[in-house]
């Protein structure tokens, strides 16, 4: 993929595969009429990504594992949607799988950003 002078070298269904499960999940976890953001920009070497949500956020103690497959947050859907766990762990090996890195800065009752980088050329 090649956009603005960048080159990237990526599965396109797969990184597609990330932006629906990181998107959805900020979806899911927000209070209807709240603003979700994605930013993209150069970094170093890098191309982040981030999805920026203004829903529940994250307890701190619970952030280490949530990339482990069936690890859940204690945070509940806001619409009764269900969770099986396993869409942040299937995000962090798609990532890695590119040679990139995952991971995500919250505060409980302010939001999160969940990341990811992939390296450029």
């Amino acid at each position: 993929m090649k956009k603005n002078g960048l080159i990237l070298s990526v599965d396109d269904g797969k990184i597609n595969q990330v932006l629906n499960n990181l998107i959805g999940n900020a979806i899911k976890y927000s209070y209807p009429e709240s603003k979700i953001t994605i930013r993209v920009f150069k970094e170093d070497a890098q191309v982040v990504t981030q999805v920026i949500d203004e829903g529940q956020g994250i307890p701190e103690k619970e952030i280490e594992g949530l990339f482990n497959p069936f690890k859940r947050a204690s945070v509940q859907p806001t619409s009764g949607e269900t969770s099986h766990g396993l869409g942040l762990a299937i995000v962090k090996k798609i990532i890695e799988g590119h040679n990139g890195r995952v991971g995500v800065t919250s505060k409980s009752g302010k939001g999160s950003v969940f990341y990811f980088t992939l390296p450029i050329g």
